[in-house]
Formats: structure tokens, sequence, C-alpha cells
């Protein structure tokens, strides 16, 4: 049997997020273990959301679904998650560090590190992925391609374990001058924690150096037939030199009538 992890950086709580993680249907011969490595209480995330008002656009219509209303800890742990609460350091890869440190890797044969902010439009998100005919060519996949094309930033990439081994049993995240202990509130202000966008530079050296090979979900920045990426939170809130490109996959996944 083996192991698909599952590690979630828990911060915005989201419902749908949790439920359709823990709903999707487990590839044969594998089994699911789901953690949530909060850095604050949902508690917290439903105050903050309390008074959000969503617009009748597109965008605005993802975030109703998204945010039908912010899960409880006692229900993510129903659902079959993991939870535990950890100091709120860095962010992206800085969750999934605290997790290694903890479990280590043994035992995990594929690992997904992911933010609590995506859309899960498909329930065959983990089945696709290992029964594809090019699981074996890849070292990571990643939802999208990243922007600038290429740039990985922690919101939702497959990694084989060769991959954590490779890069010294952790993410490199010396480039980074943002710690957040202590602090449970954000405004979500899209430069807030620009630092944390950092974490590019240490993989994509990483990449290079070790010749990993890197697929992706998609050709679209933050949309796949699978995943629709939250900014800050938000699906509505996206970085302006971004949205054209966006927009692109949420076209497609609308013609289709995948939303």
């Amino acid at each position: 049997m083996k192991t698909l992890t599952v590690i979630a950086s828990g911060w915005h709580f989201p419902t749908q997020f949790y439920q359709a993680m823990a709903r999707q249907k487990t590839p044969k011969g594998w089994q699911i273990k789901l953690y949530c490595v909060a850095h604050r209480d949902p508690e917290h995330a439903r105050e903050e959301k309390k008074n959000d008002v969503f617009d009748s656009s597109q965008r605005g219509e993802l975030d109703k679904k998204l945010y039908s209303r912010v899960i409880s800890k006692e229900d993510i742990i129903m659902l079959g998650w993991n939870y535990k609460e950890y100091p709120n350091t860095v962010g992206d890869w800085g969750n999934a560090n605290q997790w290694i440190e903890e479990h280590g890797m043994e035992g995990t044969d594929l690992l997904l590190v992911t933010h609590d902010d995506n859309l899960i439009i498909h329930d065959r998100l983990f089945t696709d992925t290992v029964e594809d005919l090019t699981f074996e060519e890849w070292d990571i996949l990643t939802n999208s391609p990243g922007q600038p094309y290429g740039s990985l930033r922690g919101s939702f990439e497959f990694f084989k374990p060769r991959v954590i081994e490779k890069i010294g049993g952790k993410f490199d995240l010396s480039t980074l001058t943002l710690d957040r202990t202590g602090h449970t509130t954000a405004t979500n202000e899209l430069g807030e924690l620009y630092d944390w966008n950092n974490i590019i530079a240490p993989m994509s050296k990483a990449i290079e150096e070790h010749e990993f090979k890197v697929a992706s979900l998609s050709p679209c920045y933050r949309v796949s037939a699978y995943v629709i990426e939250g900014e800050r939170g938000y699906i509505s809130k996206t970085h302006g030199g971004n949205t054209e490109i966006e927009e692109a996959g949420l076209k497609y996944l609308s013609d289709n009538k995948v939303i």
C-alpha cells in the first residue's frame, strides 16, 4: 500500500476545500493521509470573514462557493483530517517544513503541499494524478506553471520523496525575513506577505541543480481542471498583471461547463 500525504496550510479555512479534499477518490493500491498544519485557530478566520460580501461576477460566485462557511477544527477532524496548530512562522512551505520536522518522510510515497484557499472542482484529482501514464516521468507536479513561468510558489504542488531528499530534507526558506509568530490576523493585502514570494528563488535553483522534471496540470496560471487557486484567500483577489492569464483558464472551464 502506497501513501499520499497531503499537507494543507491552515489559515483561511473554507469548508469547500476541506470537504472536497476529504472526498477525493482514492487510487487503487494507495491510501490518503490528510494533515492540516494550522497557523491559527479557524475561529480567527470566522471573525475575519464574517462580513465578506461577494459580488455576482464569476469570481465572486466562485468565492461564494469556496466560503459557504468557515469550517471549525472539530469539523476538519470529523472529515478525517489530522489537525494541529503550529507557530505562525512562515507560510507556504514553512507549514510543510514543520510537518516534515515532526513526522519525517518515511512512509510517504507522494507529498502534496497546498494552501487551503483553493477551490477544488474535481474528485479525481488523486486518481488522475497517480494513474496517468506520465506519473513516473515527473519529480514535481504543480497546478499551474507559475508567474513568471516556471516559478513554484507553494500554492499547490505534488513532490516525489526524492525531491525532498535532494534538497536536504526540507524547503529552503533562507531568503525570507518575515516571521509572523504570534500573529493571528492579516489584512490580506497583496503586498503584506510579499517577502514570502522569495521562496521561489531557492526552489528554482534546486530544480536546475538537480535537474528535477516539473510538470503542470494546466498551462493557465492558477487555474486547472482540478483546482482554482485563491490569492490571499480569495479567487476574486488577483494581481492585475496576472488577470488575463487566469481569465483564459476560467473561460475554458466555463465554456466546458466545469464551473
